[in-house]
């Protein structure tokens, strides 16, 4: 859910975000329009610099859980681009800053990941997706196919068209060429 402290929302979109040289032309999955993901827009005088969207995860219950992980595909592509954080609310209590990326990161999805091992047995575990707007409306950030749960991490290029290609990855690690 989007939070109200902020200054700006996540949008649901499918069709591309509307400014063009940012943001994505579809969803992580399908790489067309017929699928769903969350983005910041950055159009008007308001939405830029520095400004921060936050959307903030239903709870989850990490008690059951022996190898939780996070993982998600995010998107920033923009001359002006800002920021992406993972911040993890614990009962409560905002850890922020666990997971970032900055500027420009090309105009594909690429795979973000945390290992939720510290947070074992607990109950109440939200995950925050934090966007911090760029320099102008060139900075759309967008996140798509969140998933969190038991997970054994193989690293690896996970991009079929790579020539270092994994089939046995499940996480890239950024080494795809």
């Amino acid at each position: 859910r989007n939070l109200t402290t902020d200054d700006l929302q996540w949008n649901v979109d499918e069709n591309g975000t509307p400014t063009a040289a940012t943001g994505p032309i579809g969803d992580h999955t399908s790489n067309n329009t017929s699928g769903n993901y969350m983005y910041v827009e950055t159009t008007g005088s308001t939405a830029t610099p520095n400004k921060s969207a936050i959307l903030q995860s239903p709870c989850y219950d990490l008690s059951q859980l022996t190898a939780p992980y996070l993982t998600f595909w995010y998107h920033l592509q923009g001359a002006q681009m800002g920021s992406l954080f993972v911040d993890m609310n614990i009962n409560g209590t905002v850890t922020t800053g666990l997971w970032s990326v900055a500027g420009a990161q090309g105009a594909y999805w690429k795979q973000g990941w945390l290992n939720l091992a510290p947070w074992v047995g607990q109950t109440n575990v939200r995950v925050r997706f934090r966007a911090v707007t760029g320099a102008g409306e060139l900075s759309d950030i967008a996140i798509d196919d969140v998933f969190v749960g038991n997970l054994t991490p193989t690293f690896g290029c996970t991009e079929t068209t790579a020539a270092n290609y994994s089939s046995a990855a499940n996480i890239n690690n950024g080494t795809c060429s």
